[in-house]
């Protein structure tokens, strides 16, 4: 089963980037990147810009409207995500809680299984 896993956190909780413990922290994660891929779970993922660089669209007054930055006000923001594809729940929530995100505790990791079309009734 697929997973998608929507990474959040606020901004400015992680290492500053070129920092001695941002280089650590970023090869925690390509060790978990390197880690779930030769597992064979790793599908895909990417961070994301922060949320100023964001455009929402939205149906308004008949019409779409588009707005600048994200949409949702939070403390919180997405900065990446992952496609795992795993047997089932609880394995999928092993390869979360190994993150660096969270295990630094700079974050939180929401995990959603992805819908499979193909298993619905016409």
């Amino acid at each position: 089963m697929k997973y998608t896993l929507i990474l959040a956190a606020e901004e400015g909780s992680s290492p500053d980037i070129g920092s001695a413990d941002w280089a650590s922290y970023a090869e925690e994660f390509g060790a978990w990147n390197k880690e779930a891929s030769e597992a064979g779970v790793h599908r895909g993922g990417e961070p994301v810009e922060p949320p100023t660089t964001a455009t929402t669209l939205r149906m308004g007054d008949s019409k779409i409207e588009m707005h600048d930055g994200p949409f949702a006000e939070t403390k919180e923001c997405i900065i990446g995500w992952y496609l795992l594809e795993c047997e089932d729940l609880d394995e999928v929530l092993k390869w979360a809680a190994k993150l660096p995100l969270v295990a630094r505790g700079y974050g939180a990791v929401e995990v959603r299984p992805v819908t499979d079309f193909s298993k619905m009734q016409n």
